[in-house]
């Protein structure tokens, strides 16, 4: 297996976090290595997700800003939102999961597939975090709207 899918696979992540403002983390260059096809199938994959996760990304923005401050108006549009992506996330953990799995038989050494199987832990852990993590940061973002003072008219 390839670290670059790894990588990623950990890098789709850092656009499904519910980073406001937060840039996100660069990933190290990795040396050139040869991917198996089952690997450049896999990074088109992750690469459709990640795109998805941008888009939910915006459509998380636009919930909030669109809240006005009304915490219940726009933690309702939040769950939507949420819900309309959940379908992705869970068909992306799926495949993950099996990717990783079939890596990890193939790979000869312990080490390996121990890196392989800490990293399937950190994504599924990630993206089963996301929605109380976004639900979080829109509840923050949602209370400083209210907080904020009202723009001249």
């Amino acid at each position: 297996m390839s670290s670059r899918l790894i990588i990623a696979a950990l890098a789709a992540l850092a656009f499904a976090a519910p980073a406001l403002a937060a840039p996100a983390p660069q990933t190290p260059p990795v040396a050139a290595e040869a991917k198996s096809p089952e690997e450049i199938a896999f990074q088109a994959r992750a690469d459709a997700f990640k795109d998805r996760m941008m888009q939910m990304q915006a459509e998380f923005r636009t919930a909030v800003t669109g809240a006005g401050g009304d915490e219940a108006r726009g933690m309702a549009a939040v769950d939507a939102v949420l819900a309309r992506y959940h379908p992705d996330v869970e068909a992306f953990l799926t495949d993950f999961d099996q990717f990783i799995d079939s890596q990890a038989a193939g790979a000869t050494d312990a080490t390996t597939q121990q890196s392989l199987m800490a990293a399937k832990t950190a994504v599924r852990q990630s993206l089963e975090a996301m929605p109380e993590q976004m639900r979080s940061g829109a509840r923050t973002a949602i209370a400083a709207q209210v907080a904020a003072p009202a723009a001249p008219q």
